[in-house]
């Protein structure tokens, strides 16, 4: 009994492994498969981001690829659509594609930004077409969802969709709402501002106050519009002055103020301000623009300034062909019957005929449109009603897929039990090769605790050499101190200035050994080396050989050469103190180990960008297959040099922190060279 009660937990206990099994495996095929939609997502969308202000046509062309390779979900490829029909001016054709976007919850499912983003930019276009139901229909459906979002994002939103609320309830004259709408609007943004002051919150408080005024002056309440022109001004001057605001985007809003204050001016008999709003929107850049001609068309009809107005219908012509837009009742009302007034009030008979003709001729053509899109419109409704019966019928597919589902995690554990047998038998061939490599691994900590002694041996010798290094100067600064303290002993001037030398020198040398040991506590420091400094090569050559001594050493002929292309004009953007203490250090080590000889700098250019300082000696050289150990600590190939075999370290540690380095040439045979290369910019 107890054999079999055993057996039966074993059984169970493998079948729980079973489920974790399965269960892990799908969430790492799961996770695998995101990653891999993720990068692709990522690859693409930069593609898009890039070329949505300068080249819409190629957003279609990169949104067709991945079309026909099936690389993109419907709804994002909806959404990149309208996008880039919008940027084109194509506002009708991206008013369809944003409502199959919207058509179902997938868009915000993905990402909620997203969806409101195409919620407000849906409003914006149905109000220009002055469908004011069909925009606030829509902007009432995102603000809902906004308005349950407690993020930074969802209030962001929030603010800006109850702002479209509030232009089309401007729009159908309900005032009193209207005004709520944007106070509140606008109060959030601002507040939002305050503790986030990113290019993005700005820009969205900026353009929410502008088009609050935008919505009182496009329908007529000039006076209620003078009161909003100081938030306005605020907020958008608050963007224009943000490092990050792209100059175009300022320039734009900036521009679009001042026509809104002209045409508010006007209205309201202050011809002065007027005036001098309009002049300085046409000495902006902006006024040379496509929309700062728009800009200036409007304020030109609202100035009744017939004339002026109607010599822009050529550019105004040809900017709509460029822009490839739909003969659409939208076209006719926002162009052709403005260019048609324009002529006729300046008194041109002749050109308002010929509009008139235009118009009349294209009417056909817009019933044509109008029809396309309304039938258009019809087929997104059904697509979403299709959608709905097609999710019904999954839900229906549910149930039948669990119970498969359960089919297939007891096959799973079937053969789990034979998988089960077979990795058993596999894991006693893994001990035995875990046996080899922990044989393996005591033959590589023989080695460590060889190495270990050895770098214990050296820090043995270290400290004994720095104890002989002090000693040495001390005992001379103590001789001569006596010396000098002594009663009764006078000294002749020769002898004293003798004795200041030595006490100098030797004063000197400890001060430089003190430095090295402070230095080498920042050998393995990751700490980033502040480069503020421009400076010339040239000058960190010179000021290091100063610095070291070595032009005045008497066992050393000391050569500083320059390349000619190492001039005055280059300069270096490095930390100066750094670059010279590195450079000291190597001309301290040449000067060290050459007894008798010659010490040669070069300094010169690389073809990969960086300036080399080449310190070459006649010394007693390094071996080639000791080149990388020498920069090791207290690494010292002859004991009998004085020294603390730190200075090549500490070298190399600054050099690398400067962005560079430092390499012995083995290539060099009649002595030692080091190489120290730092970053041209």
């Amino acid at each position: 009994m107890y054999i079999q009660k055993r057996n039966l937990n074993q059984l169970l206990t493998a079948l729980v492994c079973v489920l974790l099994i399965l269960s892990a495996c799908s969430e790492r095929n799961a996770t695998k498969s995101h990653d891999d939609s993720a990068a692709k997502e990522n690859n693409y969308e930069e593609q898009i981001r890039e070329a949505l202000d300068t080249d819409p046509n190629r957003i279609l062309q990169i949104i067709d690829s991945l079309e026909n390779c099936k690389a993109i979900e419907e709804y994002k490829m909806l959404y990149y659509r309208a996008q880039a029909y919008y940027k084109l001016g194509q506002e009708l054709t991206a008013e369809l594609y944003y409502k199959k976007a919207l058509s179902n919850d997938d868009l915000y499912l993905d990402r909620p930004a997203r969806y409101y983003y195409a919620c407000d930019q849906l409003s914006t276009i149905l109000t220009c077409k002055g469908d004011q139901l069909g925009s606030i229909d829509i902007a009432t459906k995102g603000y809902a969802k906004a308005r349950d979002d407690q993020s930074d994002d969802g209030r962001h939103w929030g603010a800006i969709l109850l702002h479209d609320i509030g232009y089309c309830q401007m729009r159908l004259d309900r005032i009193d709402e209207a005004e709520k709408s944007f106070h509140q609007a606008y109060a959030t943004l601002k507040e939002m501002c305050i503790t986030d002051s990113s290019f993005n919150r700005v820009n969205g408080w900026a353009r929410v106050a502008y088009n609050i005024l935008d919505a009182y002056t496009s329908t007529g309440h000039y006076k209620e519009a003078t009161q909003w022109i100081p938030s306005a001004e605020e907020a958008i001057r608050r963007m224009a002055n943000l490092h990050d605001c792209p100059p175009n985007v300022a320039e734009e809003y900036l521009g679009s103020l001042n026509t809104h204050k002209a045409i508010i001016y006007i209205k309201t008999d202050h011809k002065r301000e007027a005036n001098e709003a309009y002049q300085e929107f046409m000495n902006s850049s902006y006024a040379k623009t496509s929309f700062g001609l728009i800009d200036n068309s409007e304020y030109l009809l609202e100035a009744e300034r017939w004339s002026e107005r109607a010599d822009l219908i050529p550019q105004l012509d040809s900017l709509t062909k460029s822009w490839d837009m739909p003969m659409s009742f939208y076209y006719l009302a926002t162009y052709m019957v403005p260019n048609f007034n324009a002529a006729l009030n300046s008194g041109r008979t002749s050109q308002a005929l010929q509009i008139a003709k235009q118009i009349a001729e294209n009417i056909d053509s817009v019933n044509n449109y109008e029809s396309q899109h309304n039938a258009a419109e019809l087929a997104i409704v059904y697509e979403t009603q299709e959608k709905e019966r097609q999710i019904e019928e999954q839900r229906a597919q549910l149930s039948y897929q669990r119970m498969a589902a359960l089919a297939a995690v007891l096959l799973a554990s079937v053969l789990f039990l034979a998988v089960f047998i077979y990795f058993r038998h596999r894991a006693a061939m893994k001990l035995e090769e875990k046996n080899r490599e922990l044989e393996l691994k005591n033959c590589e900590l023989t080695v460590a605790n060889a190495r270990a002694e050895d770098s214990s041996r050296m820090k043995t010798n270290f400290i004994q050499q720095i104890s002989h290094e002090i000693r040495t100067p001390l005992n001379i600064l103590s001789g001569f101190t006596q010396v000098l303290t002594a009663s009764g002993l006078e000294l002749d001037d020769a002898t004293r200035q003798e004795a200041n030398e030595k006490i100098m020198e030797n004063t000197k040398r400890i001060t430089g050994l003190v430095n090295k040991m402070l230095e080498l506590s920042d050998i393995n420091s990751q700490a980033v080396i502040e480069m503020t400094d421009d400076v010339t090569p040239a000058e960190i050559a010179a000021k290091a050989a100063s610095d070291s001594g070595i032009v005045s050493a008497a066992h050393i002929q000391f050569d500083l050469k320059i390349d000619d292309n190492i001039g005055e004009q280059v300069r270096i953007h490095t930390n100066e103190r750094q670059a010279v203490r590195t450079l000291e250090l190597l001309l301290d080590n040449a000067q060290k180990f050459t007894k008798q000889g010659r010490v040669v700098l070069s300094v010169g250019k690389t073809q990969d960008g960086f300036v080399a300082f080449s310190v070459e000696d006649t010394g007693i050289g390094v071996p080639a297959y000791e080149a990388e150990r020498i920069f090791g600590e207290f690494v010292q190939l002859d004991e009998y040099y004085d020294g603390t075999g730190i200075g090549l370290a500490v070298a190399r540690s600054i050099a690398r922190r400067l962005g560079g380095d430092v390499k012995l040439d083995i290539n060099y045979a009649n002595g030692a060279r080091f190489v120290m290369t730092l970053p041209l910019t």
